[in-house]
Formats: structure tokens, C-alpha cells, sequence
């Protein structure tokens, strides 16, 4: 030996512990990750704007403010009001899901489905207020949005679910599409009708516990129609 010592690797030597640096984002990644948080906070207060305002009474400006950003910000990721709203209604749609995306037994995949769709009316009304006001108002670009995400195509296989949940011998004979009118119409009437509601019950507003009872009616509505 010559008396000098080598540089000791720790990793192999029992009882100690090599420490990893976790490499940092590269900048492209760190980028995108503030543009996907930028764009989510856009869209998120411009669901709302969109819910209580409309489309002509909401203004990009508004949706700045409410975003905390600056309005050429907005015009950034989006080149209009109306580009935006059109991506506003799509992620509404995609949010709320379909049956053909649930799985499990036929009543597991109702009963999710509409626990779904129910948590998003309790926690996210306004969603379901710029649908009502966009289809009363005519629903040019609610229309124009179904077309382009293939809405008809999406809600016919959960048709062709309901059809085959039938001819197994699992559900009762209905209308499919009709029972999904239904489902939709009991989730819509509880956001739109919510004070009228409230009144009846004698709140000034409802909760969760309402929503809740609500919920499991529907349930119990949707559920009669399949056996075991």
C-alpha cells in the first residue's frame, strides 16, 4: 500500500445511503406546466362569467379579472370569446362522462354514472347553467361543439349499453335514449330549480344532504328498471 487513499464510493458501502439529486424540469417542461395552469384558470372563471352573464353580457376583460390576469393574457391562449366559450361548453361535456365509459355490473354502472353526474351539478352548478342558457338561447355553439366532439356518436354507444343491458335480460324494455333524457333532465332541474327547491324545503338554500336524497331518488328511479 502507499499510504494514499481512494475516493470511497458511499453507494457500496453497507450501512450508508447514496443520495440521488432529482433532476430539475427542464425549462420547456416548466413552461408548459405554467401554460396548462394558465389555461386552466382561464377556462375555469370563464365558466363561470359564462354562467351568469351569457355569452354577449360576459366581456374577456371580466374573465381576466376573475382569472387574475391581464386580458392580452387571455387573447394569448385564446383568439376570441367565442373560441373560448366553444372550449368552455367541450370540457363541460367531456367532464361529465357517459355510461359506455363507466364499468362493472349494469346497476354498478348506472348508479356510478349517476353519482357522477350529481357530484358535478352540487359542486360545479354553474356548469349546468351555461348548458341550460346556451341550448334556451338556441344552442348555436353549444350545437356546433356536439357536432365537432361527435356527440351523437358518444351518446350512441351508451344507447347501444342500455340496448344490450335488454336484450340480456337485465334492464326493462324502455326508450334508451329517453331513460338518458331522464337521468339528464332530474341532474339539470336541481341546478336550475335549485331556489324553488330550497323554498320547498323550507331553506334558503339546499345542501348537501339534499343533494344527496336527490341523488339516491334518481337512483332509485333508474335502478327499478333492472333486475336482481
Amino acid at each position: 500500500m502507499n499510504g494514499k487513499r481512494g475516493k470511497t464510493d458511499r453507494s457500496t458501502v453497507p450501512g450508508t445511503q447514496s443520495t440521488t439529486v432529482p433532476k430539475k424540469a427542464s425549462q420547456p417542461q416548466r413552461i408548459n406546466r405554467v401554460r396548462a395552469k394558465r389555461m386552466h384558470s382561464i377556462m375555469d372563471a370563464a365558466e363561470i362569467e359564462f354562467a351568469g352573464n351569457g355569452l354577449s353580457g360576459t366581456s374577456v376583460q371580466s374573465i381576466a379579472d376573475r382569472a387574475g390576469l391581464q386580458k392580452r393574457q387571455v387573447l394569448y391562449f385564446f383568439n376570441s370569446k367565442e373560441s373560448l366559450y366553444k372550449d368552455v361548453i367541450d370540457r363541460i361535456f367531456r367532464e361529465w362522462l357517459s355510461p359506455s365509459d363507466k364499468e362493472g355490473s349494469p346497476k354498478a354502472v348506472i348508479s356510478d354514472y349517476i353519482d357522477h353526474i350529481f357530484l358535478q351539478a352540487e359542486t360545479k352548478p354553474h356548469q349546468s347553467k351555461l348548458l341550460i342558457s346556451e341550448m334556451l338561447s338556441g344552442g348555436r355553439f353549444g350545437i356546433e361543439t356536439m357536432k365537432r366532439r361527435g356527440s351523437r356518436s358518444i351518446v350512441a354507444k351508451s344507447v347501444a349499453l342500455l340496448q344490450n343491458y335488454m336484450d340480456q335480460g337485465v334492464m326493462q324494455r324502455t326508450d334508451p335514449l329517453a331513460f338518458l333524457f331522464q337521468i339528464w333532465s332530474a341532474q339539470h332541474f336541481y341546478v336550475a330549480f335549485s331556489p324553488e327547491v330550497a323554498f320547498l324545503l323550507e331553506k334558503d338554500q339546499m345542501d348537501h344532504e339534499d343533494w344527496t336524497r336527490f341523488r339516491d331518488q334518481t337512483k332509485a328511479f333508474a335502478l327499478s328498471f333492472f333486475e336482481g
